[in-house]
């Protein structure tokens, strides 16, 4: 009896199993997403700041801007630059020099060094930020490391992080 039911609603069940995975997927998705689209707005004592809101893995993701073309940020305080994929430099056109041995998650690993003229986070911009550029980099993401934030005063409470230029800087 069981084996004809599922014969006959096959079909369906499978229909059921893939509208299911697809909402578990969305919603992994969705969590560590955030942040799309910031803008930077006077925050008490006059200065522009940023304020993001941390995703459901507890992380800082951002759309921004590197050199004007729109990406996706994942902000890593313990990034020393601002790392990237070599497939991302080169859809932005950086020049690469040659650069040195690094130590990653994954292992050391030979990158390139490039300048970028701009980043902009919400309209915070840093001119002439330090990159890495990583070859096992996966994703699209770059980390926003401290060659940006050291520009910034950065506050986390309460599952929201603030950036606002540093004035004594």
């Amino acid at each position: 009896m069981k084996q004809a039911w599922l014969k006959q609603n096959s079909s369906s069940v499978l229909v059921l199993l893939a509208v299911l995975a697809l909402v578990l997927l969305m919603g992994v998705q969705m969590r560590q997403r955030g942040n799309p689209n910031p803008v930077a707005y006077p925050g008490p004592s006059g200065l522009p700041q940023v304020v993001l809101k941390e995703n459901g893995v507890h992380q800082y993701v951002v759309t921004g801007r590197i050199n004007g073309e729109p990406v996706e940020f994942l902000v890593d305080t313990g990034c020393a630059d601002v790392a990237m994929s070599y497939w991302l430099a080169q859809r932005l056109r950086l020049p690469l020099q040659q650069g040195e041995m690094h130590v990653t998650g994954n292992g050391n690993v030979q990158g390139w060094s490039a300048r970028l003229d701009s980043v902009d986070v919400g309209g915070l911009i840093v001119r002439q930020v330090n990159a890495t550029v990583l070859p096992n980099l996966q994703g699209g993401q770059v980390l926003l490391g401290m060659a940006y934030l050291r520009h910034m005063e950065v506050i986390l409470a309460g599952g929201e992080m603030t950036l606002r230029p540093d004035v004594n800087r």
